[in-house]
């Protein structure tokens, strides 16, 4: 949800804000201590922008917090990620047979696609007891009109 612009309240709501702000001892004195002004010679436009760009001050401060914790959140998952994890030797020498096949098969398959291409060239040094490969032809019939 976007917030509004000060330019985008009502004029009821401005005046409950100016209200509250006359009214409340305590409100006027937490905007005092925030912003560092006196508030005795403001206009109630004065007034209802020092309150607006407060509200606003604050998100941007929940934002802010809320980046911070996110960053901490990260560092925490990546000190979890750095630290050794333990496996059965059974999983272990499994997945050590796994990565093994994978790197086998990985070779096959780039060798395959190299003599492929080469077929596909032209090339009898790929497979010298293959035939190249023709490429595509499409068969079909003439319809004469």
């Amino acid at each position: 949800m976007r917030k509004k612009k000060a330019q985008q309240y009502t004029a009821a709501e401005f005046e409950a804000v100016v209200a509250l702000i006359r009214a409340d001892a305590g409100v006027a004195a937490d905007i005092e201590a925030i912003t560092g002004q006196s508030l005795d010679d403001k206009t109630p436009r004065q007034l209802f922008e020092l309150f607006v760009s407060i509200g606003q001050a604050a998100d941007v401060q929940t934002v802010v917090a809320r980046y911070g914790q996110a960053r901490q959140s990260l560092r925490q998952v990546r000190a979890q990620l750095a630290e050794p994890v333990e496996v059965e030797p059974a999983a272990a020498a499994h997945i050590t047979r796994l990565e093994t096949q994978l790197a086998e098969l990985k070779a096959a398959n780039t060798a395959l696609r190299q003599t492929n291409k080469a077929l596909l060239n032209g090339s009898r040094q790929a497979a010298p007891m293959a035939a190249p490969v023709a490429g595509r032809v499409l068969t079909g019939k003439v319809v004469a009109q």
